[in-house]
Order: C-alpha cells, then structure tokens, then sequence
C-alpha cells in the first residue's frame, strides 16, 4: 500500500510487572497493530553501610518491555493518557512514554496505522514535554559506559536491548574480526538545550571516535513523560526530588527552569565532525526475511542496519492474525536523499507482499556521529 503520510508513534518504555496491564487496556482501546521487544533498565542503586565504603558496580537493572505502534496524530494524546494510567506512570521509576511525528512511506495492507473508534480518555493532570532521542549503537557489553551518562547527569533512566549489526561491519576488511555481529543499543532522553552536551559526553565514554566503536544519533520527540528516577535507595523526605521535578514541570508549563547547561558544560572539547540530513528508516517485516531486505537495501543506498527481534501483539480474532508473532525490526540510518531508492528496493525484493508483512516509516534524526575515517 502506497502510504506516504504523516502519523504518531507511540512508544512505552516499561517495568515487564506492569506491561500486560497496559497491552489490556490498549486492546480494550481498540489498538490492534502492536509490536513489543525485551530491554532492559539502568539505575544507580546507592549503597548502604559499610558497603558505602567499598569501591564497585553501583549500577542496578531491571526488565523493560518496549511496546511501540502508530496511530492516527489526534489519538496520541488520548492513548499516552491510558499508558500513564494503566501503567501508573506518574510515579516516578515506572516507565517513560513518548510520541513522536514519523511517516508511513509503504506497507503491506494490513500493516498500516491503527484506526480506532472515537477514543477519549483523560489522565491525572501530567506535564508532557518536548525532548530530544539520543540513541547510541555500542559493541554488546559496552552499553553501560555510554548510558551511564544519563544516570550521573539525572537525565532519564535509559533502555538497553540486543541487537544484530550489518552493513559497516561487513565493510571493514580485516578489522570486521574484531568487531562482534553483537550489538546494544541504549536509548536515553534529555531536554532539547542539554542534548549537545550530553551527545558528546557519551560519544567520549564510548570513545565513538576509533574504528568500530559505535554509532550515536539524535532524534526529536514530539512529547513525552520521562522516567527520572536514576537512582535507587531510601526516601528521606515525604516526596521524592523526582516527584518534586514533575510538579515544577507543571506547575511552570515547560522544562526551561531546569536548564543547567553552565554546571556541566565542558570548554576545550575537541570539536566533533557531525553527519546531518540523515533520517532513520524502520523496517517492520516477518522474522527471517530481515536479512535479505536489508542486503537490497544496502544495495540501493543504506550503509547497514541494527536488527532486533520483536513479537507482533493482535487479538486473537484480529484479521491481523495472518501475521505471524515473530517479526524482525531492523533501523537503518540512512542519507535522506536515497529514502525512496531503498523503498524501490524493498518493494522489488518484496516487503510489501504477504511473504513478509512489511511497513516502512521513517523519523528525522538531528545530527549523527561515528568514526568516518581521516578527512
């Protein structure tokens, strides 16, 4: 189906003890068309006692489910108020849910956005923000250098799940041995006028800069609700500094109040080579057909691609049965001026047919960052 329009997507970053919760009320909804996939959460437990003393990991993690969909823009609102209530969001350490404004360029027809009945529903009054997406592809076991950043600044608690890299590595002759197939990528958030700051913080953890180390984006967020509760331990006080900041945010109506830049802000950084109009092209497609798709992609343009497993959540009488659970999601950033040769290449290597369920959208990103080789 020829697409080429404007919709939201929805994504909740979630405590697996609340997700069946939220999936029930968002099928009670009416949302049929519903991708999950396993992560995991990063916090900073603080030690107690004696243990205080001692050097060591202070990093705890938890299981996310990361469920995503698209939907009609003048639904968003509606449905991140169910997710805030049905998952209780508005306790800090619980999740974060954001929506953001991507494109549908094609898909199979039954692979489009969902179309719910008139849907309206109001949660506790919640100040939802703008942010910027940060989204950083490490080497698997490397994530925690660069989502520690985050945490330490008090930005939001990040995500981290597997994936499978292709396309730069397969590029690198020799030096393809040393780079494992293994990936995880780490979603983080923070407010627009800290995004610069924070990317090139992770880019130095990560140390991006060598051959092979990574690969680091920003991305728009249209609105969200973050989770900021970065560390674990015992409450002091009868509100939590967390709770406190959430009642700031609504009480101003905007987040410009907690603009720290000056504390943080680090002179003598060596400037950094940045890579923009770039755009990030999702490939929803049925497990094992991933692999040939992103080889015709690659052919028509895209560097590579991260695939990751995911499960397709449908009611049970759904007409959505006919695609199967299993699906692959594959992100490939690509130059925006070779989007629709990559979807010609799609459509030829069939993604849109019933062999592969495919849909593909895509979102802007704000700049990019990777070893690029001496200039």
């Amino acid at each position: 189906m020829e697409c080429n329009r404007t919709v939201s997507r929805i994504t909740a970053y979630l405590h697996r003890n609340i997700s069946k919760d939220v999936l029930d009320a968002l099928k009670e909804a009416g949302v049929q068309d519903c991708h999950i996939y396993s992560a995991r959460s990063l916090v900073i437990e603080e030690k107690k006692g004696v243990f205080s003393l001692l050097p060591g990991r202070d990093l705890a993690e938890d299981p996310l489910d990361t469920l995503f969909f698209l939907v009609n823009p003048e639904l968003e609102d509606s449905l991140i108020s169910l997710i805030i209530d049905k998952g209780e969001l508005y306790f800090p350490g619980r999740g974060t849910v954001i929506a953001e404004e991507v494109t549908l360029l094609k898909s199979h027809d039954l692979c489009v956005e969902n179309e719910l009945p008139s849907f309206e529903f109001k949660a506790p009054s919640i100040h939802l923000h703008p942010c910027i997406g940060i989204c950083c592809i490490m080497k698997r076991g490397e994530g925690d250098t660069v989502a520690r950043i985050p945490l330490d600044m008090g930005m939001c608690v990040p995500s981290i799940h597997f994936g499978t890299g292709t396309g730069v590595r397969d590029k690198m002759g020799l030096l393809r041995i040393t780079i494992p197939a293994e990936k995880e990528i780490v979603q983080s958030f923070t407010m627009p006028y800290e995004a610069n700051n924070i990317m090139e913080m992770m880019i130095e953890a990560g140390q991006l800069s060598r051959p092979g180390s990574g690969f680091i984006y920003g991305f728009p967020v249209k609105k969200g609700l973050i989770n900021l509760r970065v560390k674990r331990g015992e409450q002091r006080y009868a509100a939590s500094i967390e709770q406190i900041i959430t009642v700031l945010d609504s009480i101003r109506g905007n987040t410009d109040w907690r603009n720290r830049k000056s504390v943080f802000e680090k002179k003598g950084r060596q400037k950094k080579v940045y890579i923009r109009n770039l755009v990030d092209l999702t490939l929803l497609c049925d497990a094992g057909t991933g692999i040939k798709l992103v080889e015709a992609s690659m052919a028509a343009g895209a560097g590579g691609a991260t695939m990751c497993h995911a499960k397709h959540i449908r009611s049970a009488d759904s007409p959505l049965s006919d695609i199967p659970l299993a699906r692959d999601a594959c992100s490939m950033v690509v130059p925006e001026s070779t989007v629709f040769a990559v979807v010609a290449a799609l459509r030829e290597a069939g993604a849109f047919t019933d062999r592969c369920h495919g849909q593909v959208h895509i979102r802007q990103t704000s700049k990019a960052f990777t070893y690029v080789g001496r200039q």
